[in-house]
């Protein structure tokens, strides 16, 4: 489940409320599953779309009772293996691997799911190569100065060493930031206090102490980002510089880079272009590959590492910086 709620800020959702899909009679089964090259498998969350006019939360639109498994298939497009999934007991609509099963690189896997009601909704992905962390610079650093327009502390940069890529394109990055820091253990306070003072500038001014939770603001993820945009190294491996934007709290964080296959590259292009839009008319949907239902089916690979982000003003000493 952890990946789902590291894609949910993508806005999953948007599906709802942009894709002409969403506004048909007949509901379709919406799908948000994603695989991480290396990792075990993860969950698979199945909803239904609802009427634009309508609430839509995963709760009331789970689909229960579905049979539901992933598949790596071979290189002639059989079946190699099959990981059967249940549903779990905690959260409806929510289902897990029966056995645990890691994702390979570079494989192609078949999500297939049967509904009570409906036919079964199937989607493939193509795993990416691993992305190895091979460096870092800069790990503790200084957050710029807003009130010095000459400050210019060293940002942090992540080097990593791409795998090779299968697509007819160059690698496809996106960037995420993780505070550390127990935020749960921090009281929601006004700006001006101690739980204010953790959040960098720019979340600072968007921080209601009324309405929002520190911990809302943890995870903050860029766009995609194309493999040029950052440094090539003679050696093969590519240098990434973490924008101070994308980060949100002072303290520790953990930095990701993911290359992502091209079911997450189609959706975040096309989700970005429905955000740009400015009339209804104007509005594309949304670029995803699920047969007989929607969502997104996707796979990445990614390379981390950690940061310790010291605010500018001294007076902050008392500020929680560990995890």
């Amino acid at each position: 489940m952890r990946r789902l709620l590291l894609f949910a800020i993508f806005g999953l959702a948007a599906l709802v409320g942009c894709d002409t899909a969403a506004l048909e009679t007949e509901s379709q089964v919406v799908v948000e599953a994603y695989l991480e090259a290396g990792a075990p498998m993860d969950s698979v969350r199945l909803t239904r779309t609802a009427r634009a006019s309508a609430e839509y939360t995963p709760e009331r639109t789970a689909v229960q009772g579905a049979d539901v498994q992933v598949q790596r298939l071979n290189d002639s497009g059989g079946v190699a293996a099959t990981v059967p999934y249940t549903e779990t007991d905690s959260t409806d609509g929510l289902y897990i691997p029966e056995t645990p099963a890691t994702v390979k690189s570079q494989a192609t896997y078949r999500l297939q799911a049967t509904p009570p009601e409906g036919p079964v909704v199937t989607a493939e992905t193509t795993v990416p190569a691993p992305v190895e962390a091979v460096r870092t610079q800069n790990d503790t650093t200084t957050y710029p100065d807003p009130d010095d327009e000459n400050s210019d502390p060293p940002q942090f940069e992540l080097t990593v060493r791409p795998g090779p890529s299968a697509l007819e394109r160059q690698n496809v990055y996106v960037l995420t930031s993780r505070s550390l820091l127990e935020l749960q253990s921090i009281s929601a306070s006004p700006p001006d206090s101690v739980a204010g003072r953790l959040l960098t500038p720019f979340y600072l001014e968007q921080y209601d102490a009324d309405s929002d939770t520190l911990a809302s603001f943890r995870v903050n993820s860029s766009g995609l980002l194309n493999e040029a945009n950052f440094t090539s190294n003679d050696d093969g491996t590519v240098s990434i510089t973490l924008p101070w934007l994308a980060v949100a709290f002072y303290g520790p964080n953990q930095i990701r880079a993911s290359v992502v296959d091209d079911n997450l590259y189609d959706f975040l292009r096309t989700q970005s272009a429905q955000q740009m839009s400015l009339a209804p008319g104007e509005i594309p949907n949304i670029d995803e590959d699920i047969e007989n239902g929607t969502g997104i089916f996707g796979s990445f690979a990614e390379a981390s590492g950690k940061v310790l982000i010291r605010p500018p003003d001294p007076t902050g000493d008392d500020i929680p910086l560990r995890p």
